[in-house]
């Protein structure tokens, strides 16, 4: 820049030896102990919560002591129509599982006859 140019904006040589002699701060200076504040402030508010939280359940949740209930006279009839029904289902699946168990036999036999009968038959057919 020229020396008339500075001059004009007021800017001479005193005006920039003070500038370089002023200390800028670039940043704020830390503050010890400010960043516990917001973990603290989070855990607080965590706990407070949980407190609650605990109460509104206690109130919540009555306590009820069971009794064991004497069994009604009907129930019998029930359990040895419901023990009749397990069995039933039982054999039912048993012979399911049989019969397929011999299908697949069958299906197996039906698969050797068959190559069997092709094995003839294209013998046959070579002699003629």
């Amino acid at each position: 820049m020229s020396g008339t140019l500075t001059m004009s904006f007021g800017l001479g040589g005193r005006a920039t030896r003070d500038l370089t002699h002023v200390g800028l701060t670039l940043a704020r200076q830390r503050r010890r102990g400010r960043w516990l504040l917001a973990p603290a402030i989070v855990v607080l508010a965590l706990a407070l919560g949980a407190a609650i939280g605990y109460l509104v359940h206690e109130r919540a949740m009555p306590v009820v002591v069971a009794v064991p209930a004497m069994p009604a006279p009907e129930l019998a009839p029930l359990r040895r129509e419901l023990a009749e029904a397990r069995m039933a289902m039982q054999l039912s699946e048993a012979r399911s599982a049989e019969l397929e168990r011999q299908i697949d036999a069958l299906n197996q036999k039906l698969a050797e006859s068959q190559e069997q009968l092709t094995f003839v038959r294209k013998a046959r057919e070579g002699r003629r």
